[in-house]
């Protein structure tokens, strides 16, 4: 009796264990494809942004059950419309339509290399021709400033609308930004290379960091080629 006693005790405890392992690995999981459903938020946003859409889209996952395209932990139960950024958070979708409007007036300054795009998630001022103008000077850093403020107040909200992602927070939310924006960037603007972590290994592997060789430096300021 003690024998089987034993033994059921140890099957048990092998049963428990591996319950553990695979919850774990279910976890670790589900934190993984949350994040990637943020980079993918972040990849919309700025399509919308730069007008290559006209529309926030949602990710519908079934006709009963839809997440929204703005927080992963928002589900809506009325499968008779699609959710727009609208309706699940208003201050988003005010947020990305001012930093729509000033887009084409950013992307030019960052053709003149006026304005670069940091590792994280902001814009910063660089020395060019159009500075030497004391007005034209104080017209760009009143734009950097707008763009900044509204930047800092959007990365806030969807931080909030995912904060059910473990670990998510404000700078994590910058650093998916700042990185979708550097992938972005065209030849002759400038860009700050991620820290040495994993979003700098991303670059490196890029066709991006192959170009840059040597230039490819954690933190460094590059011009793309």
């Amino acid at each position: 009796m003690k024998k089987i006693l034993s033994l059921l005790f140890v099957v048990g405890t092998l049963l428990s264990i591996n319950c553990v392992l695979q919850t774990k690995h279910t976890i670790e999981a589900h934190i993984t494809l949350d994040i990637r459903h943020v980079q993918e938020q972040a990849g919309s946003l700025l399509d919308y942004v730069e007008k290559k859409t006209d529309e926030l889209p949602v990710k519908e996952e079934n006709s009963k059950n839809k997440t929204s395209w703005l927080g992963s932990g928002f589900h809506i139960f009325t499968p008779a419309y699609a959710e727009t950024l609208a309706t699940v958070s208003p201050l988003a979708k005010e947020i990305a339509d001012r930093m729509r409007e000033r887009f084409e007036q950013i992307e030019q300054l960052k053709n003149q290399g006026c304005l670069a795009e940091n590792n994280r998630g902001y814009l910063e001022l660089k020395e060019c021709d159009a500075l030497k103008e004391a007005e034209k000077k104080n017209e760009i850093q009143r734009l950097l400033s707008d763009e900044n403020k509204d930047r800092k107040s959007l990365y806030k909200e969807i931080a909030n609308l995912n904060k059910n992602i473990p670990d998510m927070s404000i700078s994590k939310v910058e650093s998916i930004y700042a990185l979708e924006r550097i992938q972005r960037a065209k030849p002759g603007q400038t860009v700050q290379l991620p820290d040495g972590n994993d979003d700098f290994q991303k670059i490196k592997n890029s066709a991006l960091g192959q170009k840059l060789g040597d230039k490819c430096v954690p933190g460094a300021w590059i011009t793309i080629p």
